[in-house]
């Protein structure tokens, strides 16, 4: 029970902090877009930068909710069709979604170590910066999506009371 108390406070420590950096994030995104509307139409100034910014901090914004949305299985799936099936087969069905999911983070791990190693020294557009500080977007995320889906592994087998996946909504 150790471990199973060890990794529901690890994802919820790593749940609570991404929300929070996406709420600042998003926070940052919306004053940037709106001192640029104003310089731009306020004092017809446009600043070269708004534009730039604002995007990458919406990638981070969207890879970041998207690790998250694993985790609350907030991601399209087939709700009515999945709890028509059997609770058995519904577990057996949760934990390999779960592992391909994982497997698939781990791809966007692995890849986005080596995006980063490739263009991550490029400039960027308008500002004297280099990517390295919003291509990690992809290896964070990554890892964050492997570690919530093997959450939701470990509570399917371990606690099907838990319901990761076999549907509460319709029983």
């Amino acid at each position: 029970m150790k471990f199973l108390d060890l990794l529901d406070r690890f994802a919820s420590l790593l749940f609570a902090v991404v929300k929070w950096v996406c709420i600042v994030l998003a926070s940052a995104l919306f004053i940037i877009v709106v001192a640029a509307v104003v310089a731009r139409y306020g004092f017809g100034q446009a600043v070269s930068w708004t534009e730039e910014v604002p995007r990458y901090l919406l990638v981070w914004i969207s890879f970041l909710a998207a690790a998250v949305g694993v985790l609350n299985r907030d991601h399209v799936g087939f709700d009515v069709l999945f709890n028509a099936l059997p609770r058995p087969v519904r577990r057996v069905l949760g934990v390999t979604l779960s592992a391909l999911i994982l497997m698939f983070g781990w791809i966007v791990f692995r890849y986005g170590i080596t995006f980063v190693q490739d263009f991550g020294d490029d400039l960027m557009e308008t500002i004297p910066f280099t990517n390295n500080w919003y291509y990690p977007a992809m290896p964070v995320c990554g890892f964050l999506i492997m570690v919530f889906a093997f959450k939701l592994i470990v509570d399917e087998i371990v606690r099907p009371e838990a319901a990761a996946i076999t549907g509460t909504s319709v029983d």
